[in-house]
């Protein structure tokens, strides 16, 4: 029987990458190769190359790439079998039984049975169905987001899957006190997998919500409804970022299909990265009050560093998204979103109401051009300008002193320099391995000058090609343009690494020998004298000698 890996290999040659990367990204082709823009960074100009012949991916840009399993582990935020399941599942291929371990399989395989469980205890209880039912929620949406209601205890369902109690302890439901007697929500991973639970209070216990504690899982590095609603946010391009569980939930069912909540007000840069994946413009809708303020101020500061276009959704009556939808219905919500505010609007209306009354114009004039500083654009910083004059009366002359930044001196970074020669070495030996064949014995790293290069060597030389695959350097040259040229091209390469490196020797033979006629250690000066002479011999052979 064949081991995953083995499988993985063979899945690979069948599957074409440019298909299959195709259901995530508008694919262009661009020479021999194709390309897109990349998920996993900021990108504007497409800087994601992809090799159909190869059957891989790298991106110029942030460096990520690899082979089709490290795109859906990075994109899909799963491990390398679940990756290969992936892809066989597209590929329509069927998966054959492995013997291998994964560490934290049965848990969530335990979570599945027990979101079960928890949702047949909310469909037997009329009572809570009853008060779901008023808040706007359906069966689909129980089915759909697979909610339920933890009873008193677990022993019944433990006992029905021959689970002891101790085992508890290592999944997301310990401890089971914190979650009895609560409405349940589990949190699916991109990938589907249950990785927490939430429960929430239903007779006014404190805290209103629990979660599922750290390590099984992390808030901060997941989006509930985004597991649910990935397909129409990747069609879509746009995101809605909530607050709640029941914001999410209740969108959904009034045909909103592309709302994800960072679970409070706290979206985190994990969260912003990984909804950048699927989406180019996120439309903020946290609650009206004081901690949604506060919290849409941090989430656009999140967005915009990761290039999103962002809007921020301003719902009248100081009522929630879910309220407001259920009131008002779709059509009225969709024309918030189309009347929704960029940041700089957002901001300035948000300090107009914060110095509403101040004394002095001067506290509003500051945060005003602190906006200001924020636009790159020169006509649409002059704008704001022109509009701040207008607003205080501050000459537009004393405003645009106020903005100019004093320049401050950046302290010197030594980069490492470039070796060409060193370069075209890794080229020919990585683009053809019947060079690499020929020299692996006679050169070492000790002829690379170059850190990342002598790296990289010493990878070709004892990795596989998988863990070469996850190196960016590799990666970049592999899908370089350059084109190698004949067998004695490749042989002058070799001489004059042998040439230079063998100067750098001799340069140090000469400075250990001066020291050595100072120190007056003749054994040393006759052993530097002898080498020095050796080298001279092969420098001079380089001349005459094939390599």
């Amino acid at each position: 029987m064949k081991n995953i890996f083995e499988f993985a290999e063979d899945l690979r040659e069948k599957v074409d990458i440019v298909d299959f990367l195709s259901q995530y990204l508008t694919i262009k082709k661009r020479g021999k190769n194709y390309v897109a823009l990349c998920p996993f960074h900021p990108d504007k100009n497409p800087s994601l190359n992809i090799s159909k012949e190869k059957g891989l991916f790298h991106c110029f840009g942030c460096g990520v790439g690899g082979t089709i399993y490290h795109f859906v582990m990075k994109l899909e935020n799963v491990n390398f079998e679940r990756a290969v399941e992936i892809v066989a599942n597209w590929a329509q291929i069927e998966i054959p039984s492995f013997d291998y371990s994964k560490k934290n399989e049965w848990v969530y395989t335990f979570h599945e049975k027990l979101a079960s469980y928890f949702k047949s205890n909310l469909l037997n209880n009329e009572k809570l169905l009853n008060y779901l039912f008023n808040r706007g929620l359906d069966i689909n949406a129980i089915e759909k987001f697979t909610l339920g209601y933890a009873p008193q205890d677990l022993n019944e369902f433990l006992k029905k899957e021959e689970i002891p109690q101790e085992k508890i302890k290592e999944t997301g439901i310990h401890p089971y006190k914190n979650f009895s007697k609560r409405l349940i929500f589990p949190i699916r991973s991109v990938s589907g997998k249950i990785v927490g639970f939430s429960g929430r209070a239903l007779e006014g216990e404190e805290p209103k919500y629990i979660n599922s504690l750290e390590p099984i899982f992390k808030k901060g590095e997941n989006l509930y409804g985004l597991y649910e609603n990935k397909e129409e946010i990747l069609k879509t391009k746009e995101a809605i970022l909530v607050e709640g569980y029941i914001d999410v939930i209740i969108l959904h069912i009034k045909g909103i299909k592309n709302a994800v909540s960072s679970m409070g007000t706290s979206f985190t840069e994990e969260q912003g990265r990984i909804l950048k994946r699927f989406a180019d413009r996120l439309y903020i809708s946290y609650d009206p009050d004081l901690g949604g303020l506060e919290g849409t101020k941090r989430a656009l500061e999140i967005g915009e560093k990761f290039n999103f276009e962002v809007k921020i959704i301003e719902i009248p009556e100081n009522i929630d998204p879910d309220e407001y939808v259920l009131k008002y219905g779709k059509d009225d919500f969709i024309i918030l979103i189309k009347k929704s505010l960029d940041v700089i609007n957002f901001l300035w209306n948000d300090t107009e109401k914060k110095h509403r009354g101040d004394e002095t114009l001067v506290p509003l004039v500051k945060d005003l051009l602190e906006i200001a500083k924020r636009i790159k654009d020169p006509t649409r910083r002059f704008e704001i300008l022109k509009k701040i004059s207008e607003r205080t009366g501050f000459p537009e002359i004393v405003l645009l002193e106020e903005l100019k930044e004093k320049k401050t001196k950046k302290s010197e970074v030594i980069k490492e320099q470039e070796n060409i020669l060193e370069k075209e070495f890794l080229l020919y030996i990585i683009k053809n391995k019947e060079f690499f064949d020929l020299i692996k014995d006679e050169i070492d790293e000790n002829y690379l000058t170059t850190k990342k290069y002598k790296e990289l060597f010493l990878k070709l030389k004892n990795s596989n090609e998988f863990i070469l695959m996850e190196d960016s350097l590799y990666r970049e040259l592999l899908f370089s343009e350059f084109e190698i040229g004949p067998k004695q091209n490749f042989f002058d390469i070799i001489k004059r690494l042998k040439f230079i490196y063998l100067q750098n020797l001799k340069k140090e033979l000469l400075i250990n020998l001066e020291r050595a006629e100072k120190e007056k250690k003749d054994e040393l000066i006759d052993y530097y004298k002898l080498k020095l002479i050796e080298i001279e011999k092969e420098i001079k052979s380089l001349r005459y000698k094939e390599v």
